[in-house]
């Protein structure tokens, strides 16, 4: 995105074109009202994609987590000398997204509940990293209506107001949620 090479800022009018967009632009809108009308101590956060241990996913939810079980068992199935089953992807598989830790997510509401009064009714994006996955057998499937194709955060705006800043790194993140995986397979 060479216009906002540092990605998206919370400035950024929203434009809602799905069912799921228009529920969280109505959530977020709710949110700031109660801080500007009833003074209630809210803050929005546009959070990125949430992984960590313990993360439950499907084919249709979670994908990190997705991503990482299904890297488990195509080595697997290389390890036994077969030929690894391909899982399905919607679309061309490119899309990029921001991750967050579970843990840098944590940090992040306890600083923003330390900010207290500070912080009513402001909106914040919230990411971590960009995560590169290296190719895996996977079949294509027609993109989905909802989806978007490429979301990058400016967390500018966090790291200042709140001097919050993830700290686990992509790769440990990743590291952890394998082992974790794992576990579960060899159950």
């Amino acid at each position: 995105m060479p216009d906002y090479p540092n990605g998206l800022n919370e400035l950024l009018p929203l434009d809602f074109s799905t069912p799921y967009g228009c529920s969280k632009g109505a959530a977020d809108q709710y949110v700031r009202d109660w801080a500007r009308l009833f003074g209630m101590r809210t803050v929005v956060f546009r959070h990125s994609t949430i992984y960590g241990g313990r993360q439950f996913a499907s084919f249709d939810q979670g994908w990190i987590g997705w991503f990482c079980q299904k890297a488990l068992e195509q080595k697997r199935a290389y390890d036994i000398g077969m030929t690894p089953e391909p899982f399905t992807i919607a679309g061309t598989g490119k899309q990029v997204r921001d991750i967050l830790h579970a843990s840098d997510l944590v940090n992040l509401y306890q600083a923003a509940f330390n900010h207290g009064d500070d912080l009513r009714g402001e909106i914040f994006n919230i990411l971590s990293e960009q995560l590169g996955i290296p190719p895996l057998s996977y079949t294509r499937t027609p993109r989905r209506s909802s989806d978007q194709d490429c979301f990058i955060a400016d967390i500018g705006k966090a790291n200042s107001s709140l001097c919050w800043k993830p700290n686990t790194s992509k790769e440990d993140g990743i590291a952890e949620i394998l082992k974790w995986s794992k576990s579960l397979l060899c159950k």
